[in-house]
């Protein structure tokens, strides 16, 4: 074994140690489990919590599956599959390119599903996850049956700017070494707190915190959300073909709920709200926290999710948040 696979192994051993301890803090019972995606030719992995209805989470930009970890336990008689989406956590790697990204993201969910074997699934996307969706579904595809985009999608929506630490990633050769770098924890959640928001990174579990460190610097990822970075992103605005128009926004049939922290970085309420408003239907949430909001305040996250009954056929509160919502009636 060179040098080079040991320390590749020896990283990937850290995440999964800073996993284990992760779902030991929240009390979460995760299965791992790899996908082979049929048209992509990539291996992905999922995290699985729970039984019932299938429910698919997608995660953001230089995250990975167990930023949801919080939430598995508070959303209940649901599976929640969590994706590390290519290049992220323990998948395969990818790479995206201008002008091809929004296809990319179109047959890349389709070949989840189909992977997962389901023919269409309620989606739950944070950022990066969230947008990858909206293009979807603004496609005219049926394959998600009801989208929460929680976090601004990314730059999905008019009027976001991109901002430091994110905008040195969409400089080539820049942003792949920025993620490798071995950063120091005080120093990745001081970066973290710049893009989530400093309430969502001070009650986000320290193990949370460590594994994201980690997964960001396997050289595969660090290559692969650089180029979706500079696929997406000039340094300051989106790149014009990444954001969806208000007769894009129109289309959208899919029933479709926004849970907007009010801090958030990246876009205000106040801007998101009148290109929500051309979505037929769509509920859109204000909640205290930044661009991670279920990391500050977990529970409102989960219940805010649990209300809408697209999502599954069955009730995705658990026994806990019935019970509190009972009491509140």
């Amino acid at each position: 074994m060179n040098h080079q696979t040991h320390a590749a192994g020896d990283l990937e051993r850290r995440i999964r140690d800073a996993e284990s301890d992760l779902f030991a803090a929240v009390g979460a019972d995760v299965e791992e489990f790899f996908i082979e995606l049929a048209q992509a030719g990539l291996r992905l992995r999922v995290l699985s919590h729970g039984r019932g209805p299938a429910v698919v989470l997608l995660h953001g930009v230089s995250e990975s599956a167990a930023i949801w970890a919080p939430l598995f336990t508070k959303l209940g008689q649901v599976r929640l599959l969590a994706v590390d989406l290519p290049g992220h956590g323990l998948s395969d790697p990818a790479v995206f390119r201008r002008g091809q990204v929004r296809e990319h993201a179109r047959r890349l969910i389709v070949d989840i599903l189909d992977a997962l074997g389901l023919d269409e699934a309620p989606v739950i996307g944070h950022s990066l996850g969230g947008m990858f969706a909206l293009w979807h579904v603004a496609a005219g595809s049926g394959r998600i049956s009801g989208l929460v985009a929680i976090g601004e999608p990314a730059v999905a929506l008019p009027g976001v700017r991109v901002r430091i630490p994110l905008s040195l990633l969409t400089v080539p050769g820049v942003g792949a070494a920025v993620l490798r770098s071995p950063t120091p924890r005080r120093v990745y959640r001081r970066l973290l707190a710049r893009g989530f928001g400093s309430d969502d990174v001070a009650a986000a579990p320290d193990p949370l915190i460590e594994a994201l460190r980690l997964s960001a610097r396997r050289p595969q990822n660090a290559r692969t959300v650089a180029s979706i970075m500079h696929a997406i992103d000039r340094f300051r605005r989106p790149r014009p073909e990444s954001v969806l128009t208000n007769a894009e926004l129109a289309a959208i049939t899919t029933p479709t709920t926004f849970i907007l922290g009010s801090d958030d970085p990246y876009l205000s309420i106040e801007r998101a709200r009148p290109s929500i408003d051309q979505i037929h239907g769509a509920r859109l949430y204000e909640v205290p926290g930044g661009h991670a909001p279920w990391l500050a305040d977990t529970q409102h996250a989960a219940e805010l999710i649990a209300t809408h009954s697209h999502l599954t056929t069955g009730p995705l509160l658990s026994p806990a948040l019935a019970e509190r919502r009972q009491a509140n009636a």
